[in-house]
């Protein structure tokens, strides 16, 4: 199963990066909670209303571009880790940058059931019961 799990998650993120909301819908679980730490007015984000499309709304009001270029999928069980770069412009100000980045994913039944961002590996891969 967790060979389904790391693919589960990289289709995720491929249909992040493409903003397709009708594949997240599809490929998230309905109680589906996503923690993100890019965005500062609501960082909780669940299905079916807030996610994806609160979310990206959110997102989109405060960069102009935004993608995650993941490096690495590590296997945790239900769990995946993904290890990964955050490439973004800022809308109001122009500044872009890259941020290196985890999302701890937890799966069931072949759909992301909670993500959660972080800037500190070790703190990611003991969210998904690994150690560095």
């Amino acid at each position: 199963m967790s060979r389904e799990n790391v693919e589960a998650m990289r289709s995720w993120v491929e249909a992040y990066n493409r903003r397709d909301m009708d594949a997240l819908v599809e490929l998230s679980a309905q109680d589906f909670e996503f923690r993100s730490i890019f965005v500062s007015v609501e960082s909780v984000f669940r299905s079916p209303n807030g996610f994806p499309y609160d979310y990206f709304r959110t997102l989109d009001d405060a960069y102009e571009h935004f993608v995650v270029v993941p490096r690495e999928f590590i296997d945790a069980g239900a769990g995946v880790l993904m290890l990964a770069t955050a490439e973004w412009r800022g809308k109001a100000s122009g500044a872009g940058g890259r941020t290196e980045i985890a999302t701890a994913s937890w799966i069931r039944a072949g759909k992301v059931f909670r993500a959660e961002t972080f800037t500190n590996r070790a703190e990611a891969l003991e969210a998904v019961g690994l150690r560095q």
